[in-house]
């Protein structure tokens, strides 16, 4: 668990696996989920039917004019206009076909700027994902119509490395029989929603303290050794954070 000083300063300078762009998904709360709407466009199509429309007329007039300005200029009075009409169908017949191409390009042109731009809104995101432990609260109704609540701890867990990702389970479960007033269990779900929101800012406020020290200490580091004393400056920022929380009040909504 990432909960004590030395699982939190084992994830600093640890980035967010691309997993959790997938199927690990759901392994984080569900407000924290990112779900990016399927963008379906057409401007690849069409620029590919613009390409054939252009291939077809292209072939069309330049097999026009060349069969006019040839006509002319072989068996009728035809003079230098007549084959410079020749000579252009000529060449529009023969790279008649390069409209397709030069609209393939475009359209996979457009179609990795997409992905581009695609990969940099994930990677934003990852960015945003810190490796603490995260809590919810979640209702399900059970087949004999009672009702079971369960909160659920979101852990990190190390992939490689260099990058984490998250694994879910549930750590506390309560049911509610048909016949427990909607009042009590309302109340009791509230309670248990309130204590998931707390456990979760305190776990947020370890790791935010830990890693702010980490990072202004990095700025200095050039080797192996010198990121152990961000480490260890980390880890003592920790340690304090943590004493002057158990020195505060405890918080009461």
């Amino acid at each position: 668990m990432a909960e004590t000083e030395t699982d939190i300063v084992a994830f600093l300078g640890v980035a967010a696996d691309r997993r959790l762009l997938d199927e690990d998904l759901a392994n984080l709360p569900e407000v924290e989920q990112r779900h990016v709407p399927v963008l379906v466009t057409q401007k690849h199509d069409r620029l590919v039917a613009a390409g054939s429309l252009l291939t077809g007329t292209t072939l069309i007039v330049g097999g026009a004019m060349l069969l006019y300005g040839g006509g002319e200029a072989l068996f009728g009075s035809g003079g230098a206009l007549d084959v410079v009409l020749a000579v252009i169908g000529i060449l529009l017949v023969l790279t008649h076909w390069g409209w397709v191409h030069v609209a393939e390009y475009a359209g996979l042109t457009i179609d990795e700027r997409q992905r581009r731009d695609a990969e940099v809104g994930e990677r934003e995101w990852l960015a945003t994902i810190a490796p603490y432990p995260r809590f919810s609260v979640s209702t399900t109704v059970r087949s004999d119509a009672s009702t079971r609540v369960q909160r659920f701890r979101h852990e990190p867990v190390l992939v490689t490395p260099h990058t984490f990702t998250f694994v879910r389970h549930s750590d506390t479960e309560r049911t509610y029989d048909v016949d427990t007033p909607a009042e009590v269990i309302a109340a009791g779900v509230e309670t248990m929603r309130r204590q998931a929101r707390l456990e979760t800012d305190r776990l947020r406020g370890n790791w935010e303290a830990a890693s702010t020290a980490y990072e202004a200490a990095l700025l200095s580091a050039h080797d192996d050794q010198q990121r152990l004393v961000a480490q260890r400056a980390a880890a003592t920022a920790l340690s304090e954070h943590i004493n002057a929380s158990l020195l505060e009040p405890p918080l009461v909504e």
